[in-house]
């Protein structure tokens, strides 16, 4: 069978060699999450187990497999893409949907006691390891550690699999970092002390790469490399494949100094588990995050564990900012909207031509506008390019069986991301080159009044991001409508696009939410999608910034949100009539700083045709009757502004 995501994997012999080995090592459930070794969600393609045994391809999912059933947990992101590419030997659960059963209750309730349940625990978070296995043994299953890992056993490199990665490491330079690694070490070692802790094990990807200013090519779209780090307070080991470090990285890491503590040991990251447990009986007290896998913290003897339920101290430092990253965050943004106002002016252009464009076209050509920026590194996630019903699979990726050409007919929506040297981005608008329906300019304006409200609003610093998700999806809730996705995510400074531990989501990571402070950076990115018809969603990068509210209740600090990233919306998909006067107020002051911005960059890189597109999509917006001038008087006043500005700028 084919699906819209191309040919559907046959999953039935993979699944029976799999079973085979389940007997042989005596369990009846086998559970296959979408991480890795290192609690990764964006991974090497090497690890990809979840999607090989399954067959599908989204980023989110958890696999379970019995001796005669096997079934699929995803989230509302990934339900029309699973039930395209999943085969018929596959159940979908609908995670979150009140008919779904949670994997365990369904385990559970599909086993009955006496029976045995396998997962790596190298695979599992500890604290996730530690709920499962309570709530099996309580029901009298047990939950077994499968160290060798089944799936490992039936996928092998001729059979197909991806080999690791060895490709270098490279320095990411104090110019974009702000910080040498020196200096992030000891305020790492300083919260270790004040949580009476030795030492730590790190084992995120994400924060290794930080921590040590390095970068990496073993994760496609992602920056990062394979290691361990393990710290204390006179030593510092990275556990990394020889082959990726070269003569500049390693002086990198052990420069000369009289200080032994400030060179980093480097040792194989194959014997990393191996080298750690041996030392730990000897290490003191050792800070471990709950949400390193189970068999990391088991490498702690009990008596010397500090377990954390907080994000790692590392992802709390990582998460702000500092202003050299801010500098470079925004200057990212501005080169990544210059390339997709360019592109957009000439897709425009030539679609209204006649002339053949369809979604794979698109997405190679949006990446050449890019290249021509400085310091572009490549893609931050997989272009989403999608025409009409495409649009409403959410995280769709165009095919050579699914391309469909962009047309004057249908809407078109552009999720697309750069990862720059100085930055990384995620921006989504959504086009219609023709004449839109009543009811896509109704839904479009809605989400985009939820984009406004959510940027626009200020609120106080106890208030988590969990919180503010509803703020975006008002507007849509008066119309009966809703989407199924969080509304926006953290992003990394040349490291992934979506960085925790921050997210403003209805269901947040640890259920609780997480405090903003300024210096994060966010997507703003409600949307609504129409099964089969279109998918409308508006993406802005944006940073947590203080708020100076006229009044200050009991001293109470307030922040709001800057947008960094400057796009112009289609007027065309806007009903104007539908905006009250603080979003149009807004609209205004963004079109403005949009050509004081991009337009701007654009003239001095002599990009006159997006140019020309971007000063007809930022005309102003009349608030009221007083503001009530002719088209013409209001194109000559903000150009005249425009150009002022401009000449003064240049």
């Amino acid at each position: 069978m084919e699906s819209i995501f191309g040919s559907r994997v046959n999953t039935t012999d993979r699944l029976r060699r799999l079973r085979l080995r389940m007997k042989a090592s005596s369990y009846d459930a086998y559970i296959v999450p979408s991480i890795d070794e290192h609690q990764s969600k964006t991974m090497t393609d090497h690890d990809k187990r979840r999607e090989f045994i399954s067959g599908f391809t989204g980023s989110a999912g958890t696999a379970i497999i019995l001796s005669k059933l096997a079934a699929l947990w995803t989230d509302g992101r990934y339900f029309i893409q699973a039930e395209k590419e999943l085969d018929c030997n596959w159940i979908l659960m609908k995670r979150f949907e009140p008919e779904t059963p949670n994997p365990d209750d369904w385990i559970i309730q599909s086993l009955g006691p006496g029976k045995n349940v396998g997962a790596d625990p190298k695979l599992l978070a500890y604290n996730v390891w530690i709920i499962l296995k309570e709530k099996l043994e309580s029901n009298g299953l047990s939950l077994m550690e499968d160290s060798s890992n089944l799936i490992d056993d039936i996928w092998s490199i001729p059979q197909g699999r991806v080999p690791e990665s060895v490709a270098h490491v490279f320095i990411h330079d104090l110019k974009y970092a702000g910080q040498t690694w020196e200096e992030k070490i000891g305020k790492l070692r300083k919260i270790l002390q004040e949580k009476k802790a030795n030492g730590t094990i790190v084992t995120s990807l994400e924060e290794i790469a930080w921590l040590f200013n390095l970068r990496g090519n073993d994760i496609q779209h992602t920056p990062l490399f394979k290691a361990y780090s393990f710290i204390t307070m006179n030593e510092i080991k990275l556990y990394i494949k020889p082959l990726k470090l070269t003569p500049e990285v390693e002086k990198h890491l052990c420069p000369i100094s009289d200080n032994i503590s400030d060179c980093v040991k480097i040792e194989d990251y194959s014997k990393a588990y191996e080298d750690m447990k041996s030392t730990m009986d000897v290490a003191g007290k050792i800070l471990v995050s709950s949400s390193s896998s189970y068999a990391i913290v088991n490498l702690v003897p009990e008596k010397n564990r500090i377990i954390d339920a907080e994000p790692s101290p590392i992802a709390k430092l990582k998460v702000v900012k500092n202003p050299v990253e801010i500098k470079g965050m925004k200057n990212a943004a501005l080169k990544d909207s210059v390339a997709i106002v360019d592109f957009i002016a000439m897709l425009d252009q030539e679609v209204k031509q006649g002339k053949h464009w369809d979604e794979i076209k698109a997405a190679k050509t949006l990446t050449r506008f890019r290249r021509e920026q400085e310091g572009f590194q490549g893609e931050s996630f997989d272009t989403i390019s999608a025409v009409g019903s495409n649009g409403a699979i959410i995280h769709y990726r165009p095919k050579v069986l699914t391309n469909r050409n962009i047309n004057l007919k249908y809407l078109y929506l552009l999720d697309s991301g750069g990862q720059y040297l100085d930055g990384t981005t995620d921006i989504t608008r959504t086009f219609h080159f023709g004449k839109p329906s009543d009811f896509e300019v109704a839904a479009y304006t809605r989400v985009l009044m939820g984009a406004i409200d959510l940027i626009t609003s200020v609120f106080p610093e106890k208030v988590k991001d969990i919180d503010l998700d509803i703020l975006a999806r008002l507007p849509l809730f008066k119309m009966g409508l809703d989407y199924q996705h969080g509304t926006g995510h953290g992003i990394g400074h040349f490291l992934g696009v979506h960085e925790g531990p921050i997210s403003i989501s209805e269901k947040s990571s640890n259920g609780k939410g997480y405090h903003l402070q300024p210096g994060m950076f966010l997507s703003d990115e409600p949307g609504y999608y129409e099964k089969d018809k279109f998918g409308i969603r508006l993406e802005t990068m944006m940073m947590v910034i203080k708020a100076h509210p006229p009044h200050n209740f009991n001293d109470m600090k307030f922040h709001t949100f800057e947008p960094v990233s400057f796009v112009p919306f289609e007027p065309k998909l806007i009903d104007f009539n539908l905006l009250n006067k603080k979003q149009k107020e807004w609209l205004n002051w963004f079109n403005m700083k949009t050509r004081n911005t991009v337009g701007i960059e654009l003239q001095k890189q002599g990009r006159e045709k997006g140019l020309r597109w971007l000063l007809s999509k930022t005309e102003y917006i009349p608030i009221d009757d007083c503001s009530n001038r002719s088209p013409n008087v209001i194109k000559l006043h903000s150009f005249i502004i425009f150009c002022i500005l401009a000449a003064l700028l240049l």
